[in-house]
Parts: structure tokens; C-alpha cells; sequence
């Protein structure tokens, strides 16, 4: 496979679309400096994607874009000779490029070019396009540099790995076998204190099993009594459903038989009604109207007999007043008869004092002869003062009297006033209490109404927040469903290998792919998927048979192709080193969460590649790690390095950064958070609402009892109002007659103290009679008369006293005897009432009998009117009593039917209960025979508990841990055995990583040194080879040349010239690509630092090599142009765009 065609359009120099075609065998590209000429090789690395930006001289992929054009695209075309065509397209747009790779005119990645080349022999260190600057870089290299070159043509890199992955291996297997002997060791100890355990559980066990079966056999007697007791309520069911269904018959033929003997009595009733005629129903009409008198009589005779009852409940009111005034009045008889008695004694009293008086009255007038004028006189003044005194005594008398009654007036005016005041007070604090309460009752109304409308309001508001959360939910319910599908659509493995991925991820013994089964951070998600790859989408399971399966089935289904990690197969990561450097985050393992279990699926994805923050610090740690920055640049350990543009929207451990995820969780927030104040309201509404619904039922509950108030208030003012009229029209006859008593008051006032003046002028009068009567005996006996008159006072005083008081009692009396005689005419007016209504019940009683003897009279008459309607009649009496014993018959058939119902149904209850309890107790007991009383087994499962208890607490779990830790034990001890000869594997492993490393190396360094030897001594005219520093161990040394050039010393790579090492350099170029041979070859200037001769030696080196590959060479030297096949001549235009002026064939 050759190349053909080159097409280049835009690309660096060529503005223009240029094709140029190729052929096999030795092609030169010359012409003058810049002209471009070098970019053609550049554009054949451009296209196979073999080569980086700087690789093709120029700081970015943009920058290989044509400048003298207004084109933003750079497009190369590669047609190969067996059809093969690739295509690379570069497109600058304003926010960086594009890059597509085309292979036989199909998009695909660049990867995919690169993995077609491989297979026809060109790689990227395969040294079949050499540029310019290789030469000398080769030539600059240090010897251990030149030895890695070795190394990577052997792969002996990948020995390495292996090595170190075993190595890690080891160390794991090391610590796990020093881990089992710890396990082990613990694990033993613990069996022979289980063992101990065991026993005694076992013990308890044989004990529980002895209990269990006691109780199993205590079951067996149960389910034999349950057995007995459910034959005999299915024997009762049956006796009981038997008699339902007699019932039922007996009410069906009872049903039948009535409907019979109604038809029957329409037809007795039609009869009657053809037969009776309008004297009939004029009977029927003159009996319905002395009903009627009946009833009417009745209501009038039950009306009366309730005002009777109720005026006897008053008489008997009545007669107790009555009671109470008569004992009143006796008690007032009784003590005006005491006070008579005092009066009595006192006016003996006083009779007894006047008889004395008289006495010393006489003995003053026989002491007083010789003074007779002046004890004429005396007596005389004597005499007119005792009349003066009586009539004080009398006007005093009349005047307590007036004082009495004017006191007693004022008493009961005292008494009624305060009653009147207080009725009328109670009178206006009710009429208050009314206002207020109906202010406060239409106030309730007023907030009735306006928590009926605020209520309103309020559950119209709540009823829209309700639709809104709804709507709200509703929302978010569509959001998590749409964000659960983009979640599943990130976690569906990638874009590449769907269908198989999926296909494979619902099989037993498959975890899920790498990118299902990590989490990233967001701020390394870009990171570690670069850093992942195409390693995304590897599926982890847990064996190498699962991953066959799958494979197996992938093949079968056609599905596609999906790459597997068995975990049981993966190598044990070897510890990572420990990290130093500007701007190291970390190993990328370490930045991603996952599940321990996977860490050796991980540590194959990501190896020890380490996450650098910028290209600036990733830049000078190249060579020594694969990095991947956060912006998604990777640098690979051989020194590629790949960058660019990311799609933030790329799949695997980034899509939780996702921008419509990002924006849905946003949203989602938000509206959780709408979500919660909507539900927050509704709350606040529903509390406001049962508030206002609390307080309207509160102000209801007011409202009635402010109603009530008022209604009972008015009632009260109406009998106020009654009260105070009464009082008041008492007060008014009581007050009439003040200014009569007060103005005779005023005039006995007057009359005393007139009466005063002449008494105490008759006394002084009597003091100056005794002045002159002093000397005598006269004197003594006037002083004797005097101090009996003023006892006769004081006993006159004490007199009237009494007959006051008889007087009190006396009016007192009056008044009972009055309200007796009142309440008497009252109950009078009671018993006459009564007479009067006992007089309306006899008339009642009279019409009733009169109508009761009218109907019988009807009656007669309508008996008598026709005997074939009597007949019928009595017929349809008949009929109607064989109804009304079918109904009574039924009625007891009922009861009876339900009495039997509640019975059937208590008895299936029944039945069921222990049927149910029979299926409990039958698995339990079958198989089980029993031929123990149940006293027998009592005592059975006493004594079996004793000996239980008696054992004490036991672990029970004992028996199965034993029995796991022996397991245990045996399987630590035979894991400790897999370890040890899985360590020995591993030893053999290492040992034979090295020598293999070894032998590839050597065999490699020996086909390459064979290649130099047979191309320098062509070159050279003499011999040469490659000499290995340390032959005993190669890898410690580094790797020179040891040439003998013709005419001239033996000389290593230090001590030649600068066309020697050039020459040496392309030697062992030649010989490398005859190790690897590819289909075509390119050569930049190699020959720029050689001479004449030695070009030449090049040319024809090259011309014989051509008979088998194709070789482009660009050059400006003439032994290199002679020599080719053909030369491709470059130029520029004036745009300085570059020209192919045309291809030439040498002869």
C-alpha cells in the first residue's frame, strides 16, 4: 500500500486547492527555500493525525490554516493504492476549532486513523517519516536517551508495568498473608470458647425439643377436643338451618294465605260499598258527627281538668298562706293577751299607788288645819296639775299614736320604696343589660358577618394556593422525572458502545461500567474523564466467565462490541509514590468516589496518571507522568500531548455539571423552595380558617346567649313593669295623707306645749305653797304625795306603753285577719272555679252520653238497616282478625327466623374460629401421636421448664458461630494457602517479566545492530555497530555507536564530525525502519548536513530501498534529485502562497 494522490487545500502555504500525484519508488520534492516544500510532508502528518500542532511547526491546529486566504478551513486529502482514502478538516470558528477525521469518506475519530495505520505497519515511533531537526535531535540525544529508543521499538515499557503491577501484587499478597495469620490466629481462640457455648446450647436445644414436643402433644389433645366441638356445631348448624328453612316455608305459606284473605276482603269491601247507599252514609255521617261531639267533649273535659289540677295547686297555695297567717294571727293573740296581762298588773299597780296617794292626802289635809287656805289651795293647784298631767298623758297618748300610725306609714313607705327603687333600678339595669346586649348582639352580627366574609375570603385564597401547589407539584414531579432521565441518559455509559453496554448491564455478575459506577467532583469531572478516555465505557464485572458470557452473548445478539474488567482477574494496584511539583492536585484514582470493591477496575483505568491544574505546570513534569490538566489537556509519559476544546456536556463522571441538569436542579430548588412557602400558606390558611371558623361559632354561641338574655329580660322588665305599678300605687296611697298627720302632729304639738306652760306654772305655784307649808307635817306628806305621783307617772307612762303595743299587734293582727279573709275569698273564688269547671266536665259528660247514645241509636238503625251488610261486615271482620293472626303469626315467624339467623351466624362464627384454630394446630401436629393424658403432659412440660430454667441464660447462637468458625477457620487456613502460592506465582511472574524484558530487548538491539552494520558499512565504505554501555545489564547503560568510516580510525559518537554523526544518525534511522518496515517513507532535508559523496551514498541507500516501499524525500541537493525516480518542483506565486510547478521523471 502506497500513497497515490495528495490533495491540500488551504493548508500552511498552499492557498490554493493543489493535488499531487505519487508513485511508488523514490520521489524528490525540491525547490527554492520557503517555497513550501516541506509542507507537504506536513500535510501527509496533518492528514494521518501521526503528529501533534508543534510536531507540524506551529503553536496551535489553527495555525496550520492558510492566512492569505478569507477561508476559516484547512483540508488534506491521502489516497492510498488499494482504495484507502483519509481525510483531515480543520475549521477555525470564533470561539477556537474544529478537527474531523474522514476515513474512506466516514466521519470517525482520529484514534480510529491512527488504528488503521498500525495495521499497515505506520506508527507513530515507527521513524517512517523523518523531519526536520530528527536528525540532529537524535544525534544530540544522551546515550541512555538513545538506548529508550530501543527500549520503546522492544516495548519494554510494557514489561515494566507488569513487573511493577506484579511487585504491587506481591506487596499486597504479603500484607493479606500476614493479615490471615492474625484472623487465624483470633478465629482459633474463638472456637474453643464457642465450643464451651456450644455445649450448652446444644443441651438447652435437646431440653426446648422435649418441651416442644410435650407442647406439640398438649396441641394434638386441643385439635382432638377442637375436632369434637366442631362436629357438634356443624350438627347444630345443620338443626338450625333446618329450622330456617321450615320457617321460611311456614312465611310463605302465612304471605301467600294473607295476600288470599285481603283479596278476598277488597271483594267483601266492594260488596259493602255496592250495598250501602246514601241513608247509609248519611248514617255513617250522623255517627262521624257524634264522634266528633265525642272528641270535642273529651279535649273540653282534658283542658278542664288541667285548670282544675292547676287551681287545686293554687287553693292548696292558698290554704297553706292561709296556715301561715292564721299561726301569725295566733301568735299576735297570743301576745297581746301577755301584754293585757302586764297592762293589768300595772293598772292594779297603779290603783294600788292612787289609793295611797289618797291616803296622804287625806293625812296632809288633817296635818294642814291650821294652814287650811293654803292646803286649800295647794290641793287645789294639786288638783289642776293632775288634770294638767292627764291631759299631757292623753295629748301624748294621741300623739305616739299619730306618731305610730305616721310611723307606720313611713315604715311601709320605707319598705315599699326601696322595692319600688330597686324594681325600677332593676328595671333600668335590665333595659341597660338589654341595650348592651343587643349592641353587643348586633356588633356579633356585624363581626358575623364579616368573619362570614373574611371566612370566604380566606378558603377562596386557600382554594387558589391549593391549585397552585398543585400546580407547583405537579411541576416538580414533571422536572424530577425529566431530570432522572437525563440522569439515567448520563449514567447510560457514554455514547460509544451503547447498545452493547446496555445490553450487558442486566446480567447477574455485572456491576455496571466505570463511568456508572464513579463519582467525581465537579471541578476534576473534566479531568478525570480525559484522563479516563475510552476506558469510560469498560464494563466491570466480577469474573472472567461472566465477561465470556457477555461476550458470548454480544456475539450472539449482534449488538456490538463492549470491553470487560473481571475484578477477580486484575492485578492488585501497586502503591502509588508520593507526588511533588507546581500546580499537582493529585493522582486522578484518588479524586473520584467508588466503591472499594472496584479499586482494581480504577487503578487499570487510571493507572498513575495525576491531575495538573495548568498546561504551564503539566509542561515541565513532561516525559515523567501521563497529566491531564482541569481544562482537559493530556500529556502522555512518551511526551504527546493532546488538548483542545471540551464539550461541557460530555458524558461519563462530568454529566452531574451537566448545564440542563445544572439548570433543572436550579429550577427544582426553586421550586421546592415554592413548594415549601405554598404549603406554609395553606398551613397559615387552614389555621386562619379554623381560627375564623372557631371564632364564628364562638360569636354564634354569644349571639344565642345574647338572644336569650334579651328575651329573658324583656319577660323580667314585663313583670318589673307590673311590680312597680303595684308598689308605686301603694306609695301613692301612703304618701296621701302626710301632710294630715304631720299638720296634727303640729297641733297636738302645740295643745302639749300649752298644757306644759300651765303645768309648770301650777308647779311653781305648788313650790311656793310648800315654801310656806315647809314647817309643818304638811310638808313631809305633800313630799310623800309627790314622789307617789311621779311613780303613778312613770306607771301611767309604762301603761300606755303597753297598750301601744297591744295596739301594734292589734292592727297587725287585723291586717293577717284581713289578708286571711282575702286569701280565703280568694280560694273560695278557687273552689268555685273548680265547681264551675266540675259543672262543664258533668255537661261534657252529659253531651258525651248523649252522643254515645245517639251513635248507639245509628248504629242500631244502621244495624237495622241491612243484615246482608252486617253480614258482610261481620265477614269482613272475620277476615280482618285472620289477617291479624296471619300478621301476628308472621311477626313471631319473624323473630323467630331472626332469633334462628343471629343463632346460625354465632354458630358459623364459631365454626370458622375454630376451624381457623384447627388450621393452626394441624401442621403442628400431624404425624404427632399422643398416647398421654393431658394431666401427664402437664407435669411433662413443668418438669422440662425446671430443668430449663435450670440450665440458665445459654447463647443460642453459639452452635451455628461454632459451626461458622470452624468454616471459617478452615477457609482462613486455606486462603493463607491460596496467598502463599499465589506469592510464588508472583515471583515467578517477576522473574520471568525480567528475563523476557531482557531477551525483547536484546533480540530487538540485535536485529537493529545487524541492519546498521550491513547499512553504515554501505554508507561508509566501512564497518560499524552499536555498543551497549553495560552488556551484563543493559538497561543500567545507555546506548553509542562504534564506527570504522573507510581511510580512518575507529571512533565512537564523541569524537566524529558533524557529517559523520549525521551520517551515523541516518544509519541507524535506515536500520529502525528496516526492523519496521512501512509501506512509505518520508525524509525532510536529511541530507543537509552531509557532503557530496555521502548525499549520494543517501540517494542510492534510498533508490535501492524504493524497489520495495515508496520514499518522499525533500531536498535540495543534486546527487539526492539525480537519484530519484521522480521530482516534484515547488515554487512560490507573488501571494506567496506555494506552487507545485509540476512532476519530472528521470530517465
Amino acid at each position: 500500500m502506497h500513497i497515490t494522490l495528495l490533495e491540500i487545500d488551504n493548508f500552511k502555504s498552499f492557498g490554493r486547492k493543489t493535488k499531487i500525484p505519487l508513485e511508488t519508488g523514490f520521489t524528490v520534492v525540491s525547490g527554492p527555500n520557503g517555497s513550501g516544500k516541506s509542507n507537504i510532508l506536513d500535510s501527509i502528518l496533518f492528514a494521518l493525525g501521526i503528529t501533534s500542532a508543534r510536531g507540524l511547526r506551529a503553536e496551535r491546529l489553527t495555525d496550520l490554516i492558510n492566512t492569505g486566504s478569507n477561508k476559516n478551513t484547512a483540508e488534506v486529502h491521502v489516497s492510498f493504492s488499494d482504495g484507502t482514502r483519509i481525510t483531515r478538516r480543520i475549521k477555525r470558528t470564533a470561539n477556537g476549532y474544529y478537527s474531523y477525521n474522514y476515513l474512506n469518506g466516514r466521519l470517525c475519530k482520529q484514534g480510529d486513523v491512527l488504528s488503521f495505520l498500525a495495521g499497515h505497519g505506520i506508527k507513530p515511533q515507527g521513524y517512517n517519516i523523518v523531519m526536520q531537526g530528527d536528525v540532529a535531535r537524535i544525534m544530540e540525544m544522551s546515550d541512555i536517551e538513545r538506548r529508550k529508543i530501543v527500549d520503546e521499538i522492544a516495548g519494554v515499557s510494557e514489561f515494566d508495568q507488569k513487573r511493577e503491577q506484579s511487585m504491587a501484587e506481591l506487596e499486597v499478597v504479603r500484607w493479606r498473608i500476614e493479615r490471615e495469620e492474625i484472623l487465624l490466629h483470633e478465629l482459633i481462640e474463638r472456637q474453643e470458647l464457642l465450643k464451651v457455648e456450644r455445649e450448652a446450647a446444644l443441651a438447652f436445644r435437646r431440653l426446648q425439643e422435649e418441651l416442644d414436643s410435650f407442647i406439640a402433644k398438649r396441641n394434638v389433645v386441643k385439635l382432638r377436643e377442637k375436632k369434637r366441638e366442631e362436629r357438634e356445631i356443624t350438627g347444630m348448624i345443620a338443626d338450625t338451618d333446618r329450622a330456617l328453612s321450615r320457617i321460611n316455608d311456614d312465611i310463605a305459606h302465612d304471605e301467600h294465605e294473607k295476600a288470599f284473605l285481603r283479596d278476598e276482603m277488597k271483594g267483601v269491601d266492594e260488596e259493602i260499598r255496592q250495598k250501602s247507599g246514601p241513608e247509609y252514609l248519611r248514617l255513617l255521617s250522623q255517627i262521624e258527627e257524634a264522634k266528633g261531639v265525642i272528641r270535642t267533649s273529651e279535649q273540653g273535659i282534658q283542658r278542664n281538668t288541667r285548670d282544675r289540677e292547676a287551681n287545686l295547686e293554687a287553693i292548696n297555695r292558698k290554704f297553706a298562706d292561709i296556715r301561715r297567717s292564721e299561726a301569725t294571727v295566733k301568735e299576735r293573740t297570743e301576745s297581746i293577751r301577755n301584754l293585757s296581762i302586764d297592762r293589768a298588773n300595772l293598772g292594779m299597780e297603779l290603783s294600788t299607788l292612787k289609793t295611797k296617794m289618797e291616803k296622804a292626802e287625806a293625812d296632809l289635809r288633817a296635818a294642814s288645819k291650821d294652814s287650811e287656805g293654803a292646803q286649800v289651795e295647794l290641793f287645789s293647784c294639786m288638783q289642776q296639775l293632775e288634770e294638767r298631767k292627764a291631759e299631757r298623758s292623753r295629748l301624748l297618748s294621741e300623739k305616739d299614736t299619730v306618731i305610730e300610725r305616721s310611723r307606720i306609714r313611713v315604715s311601709e313607705r320605707e319598705r315599699l320604696a326601696p322595692r319600688l327603687q330597686a324594681a325600677r333600678d332593676e328595671r333600668s339595669e335590665k333595659e341597660r343589660e338589654i341595650r348592651v346586649a343587643s349592641a353587643d348582639l348586633e356588633q356579633i352580627r356585624s363581626v358575623q358577618k364579616a368573619h362570614d366574609q373574611q371566612l370566604s375570603a380566606v378558603e377562596k385564597k386557600a382554594m387558589t394556593l391549593r391549585g397552585s401547589y398543585e400546580e407547583v407539584r405537579a411541576e416538580i414531579r414533571s422536572l424530577e422525572q425529566k431530570l432522572m432521565q437525563l440522569e439515567a441518559r448520563q449514567q447510560a455509559h457514554g455514547e460509544a458502545g451503547g447498545r452493547a453496554v446496555e445490553a450487558v448491564l442486566g446480567m447477574d455478575g455485572v456491576h455496571g461500567t466505570i463511568a456508572h459506577l464513579g463519582k467525581a467532583p465537579p471541578e476534576y469531572a473534566t479531568a478525570l474523564n480525559i484522563a479516563a478516555g475510552g476506558r469510560l465505557n469498560h464494563v466491570v464485572c466480577q469474573d472472567d466467565s461472566i465477561a465470556a458470557d457477555a461476550i458470548r452473548f454480544l456475539k450472539e445478539q449482534r449488538l456490538g462490541r463492549a470491553t470487560f474488567l473481571p475484578l477477580s482477574k486484575l492485578r492488585v494496584p501497586p502503591p502509588l509514590p508520593p507526588l511533588s511539583g507546581d500546580g499537582v492536585i493529585d493522582y486522578a484514582i484518588r479524586l473520584i468516589e467508588f466503591d472499594p470493591a472496584y479499586e482494581r477496575a480504577f487503578s487499570l483505568v487510571f493507572g498513575t496518571s495525576i491531575v495538573v491544574d495548568t498546561m504551564e505546570h503539566a509542561r515541565k513534569l513532561l516525559g515523567r507522568h501521563r497529566m491531564v490538566t482541569l481544562e482537559g489537556d493530556l500529556l502522555e509519559r512518551t511526551g504527546a500531548m493532546t488538548g483542545g476544546s471540551v464539550k461541557r456536556d460530555i458524558k461519563g463522571f462530568g454529566a452531574a455539571v451537566d448545564r440542563e441538569m445544572v439548570e433543572l436542579r436550579e429550577r427544582l430548588a426553586g421550586l421546592r423552595q415554592e413548594e415549601e412557602e405554598l404549603s406554609a400558606s395553606i398551613a397559615r390558611q387552614n389555621a386562619a380558617v379554623e381560627t375564623l371558623r372557631s371564632d364564628r361559632q364562638e360569636a354564634e354561641q354569644k349571639a344565642a346567649r345574647l338572644e336569650l338574655i334579651v328575651e329573658e329580660y324583656g319577660k323580667r322588665i314585663a313583670q318589673l313593669d307590673t311590680d312597680i305599678s303595684v308598689l308605686a300605687d301603694a306609695l301613692s296611697e301612703l304618701e296621701g295623707g302626710e301632710a294630715e298627720i304631720a299638720a296634727e302632729i303640729a297641733a297636738l304639738e302645740e295643745t302639749l306645749d300649752a298644757v306644759t306652760d300651765q303645768i309648770d306654772t301650777i308647779n311653781a305655784r305648788v313650790d311656793e305653797i310648800k315654801k310656806r307649808m315647809e314647817a309643818s307635817e304638811a310638808v313631809r306628806l305633800a313630799e310623800i304625795i309627790s314622789d307617789l305621783k311621779r311613780s303613778i307617772e312613770d306607771l301611767e307612762r309604762r301603761l300606755r306603753n303597753k297598750e301601744a303595743d297591744i295596739a301594734d299587734l292589734q292592727r297587725e293582727r287585723q291586717y293577717f285577719s284581713k289578708r286571711i279573709e282575702e286569701m280565703t275569698k280568694e280560694k273560695e273564688e278557687l273552689v268555685g272555679a273548680n265547681i264551675r269547671l266540675e259543672t262543664e266536665n258533668k255537661s261534657y259528660e252529659e253531651e258525651i252520653k248523649i252522643s254515645r247514645e245517639r251513635i248507639l241509636q245509628l248504629e242500631e238503625e244502621q244495624r237495622t238497616f241491612s243484615d246482608e251488610i252486617e253480614a258482610l261486615r261481620q265477614k269482613r271482620s272475620a277476615l280482618d282478625e285472620q289477617v291479624a293472626d296471619i300478621e301476628r303469626q308472621l311477626i313471631r315467624h319473624s323473630n323467630e327466623k331472626e332469633r334462628h339467623t343471629i343463632q346460625a351466624e354465632a354458630l358459623r362464627e364459631r365454626a370458622q374460629s375454630i376451624a381457623a384454630e384447627i388450621a393452626a394446630l394441624a401442621p403442628e401436629t400431624e404425624e404427632i401421636e399422643c398416647d398421654l393424658s393431658p394431666e401427664e403432659i402437664e407435669e411433662g412440660i413443668a418438669i422440662t421448664e425446671r430443668q430449663i430454667r435450670k440450665i440458665g441464660a445459654v447463647n443460642m447462637l453459639a452452635i451455628e458461630e461454632y459451626d461458622r468458625v470452624v468454616a471459617r477457620v478452615e477457609e482462613r487456613t486455606e486462603r493463607k494457602d491460596i496467598l502463599s502460592r499465589e506469592r510464588s506465582d508472583l515471583i515467578e511472574r517477576i522473574e520471568g517479566f525480567e528475563r523476557m524484558k531482557r531477551e525483547a530487548f536484546l533480540s530487538t538491539f540485535e536485529a537493529i545492530n545487524s541492519n546498521f552494520k550491513e547499512i553504515y558499512g554501505r554508507l561508509a565504505r566501512g564497518w560499524g555497530r552499536l555498543i551497549l554501555e553495560n552488556e551484563e545489564d543493559p538497561f543500567a547503560g545507555g546506548l553509542t555507536f562504534e564506527v570504522h568510516p573507510q581511510d580512518k580510525d575507529v571512533r565512537r559518537l564523541n569524537m566524529m564530525s558533524g557529517g559523520e554523526k549525521s551520517l551515523v544518525t541516518l544509519a541507524l534511522i535506515f536500520s529502525i525502519q528496516r526492523h519496521m518496515p512501512a509501506p512509505f517513507y518520508g525524509l525532510d532535508e536529511v541530507d543537509m548536513h552531509l557532503d557530496g559523496s555521502n548525499v549520494e551514498g543517501i540517494s542510492q541507500m534510498i533508490r535501492s530501498l524504493s524497489e520495495t516501499s515508496q520514499f518522499i524525500a525533500i531536498s535540495l541537493r543534486k546527487p539526492m534529485i539525480q537519484g530519484a525516480d521522480r521530482i516534484i518542483g515547488v515554487t512560490i506565486r507573488p501571494d506567496k502562497s506555494t506552487l507545485v510547478t509540476g512532476v519530472k521523471c528521470n530517465a
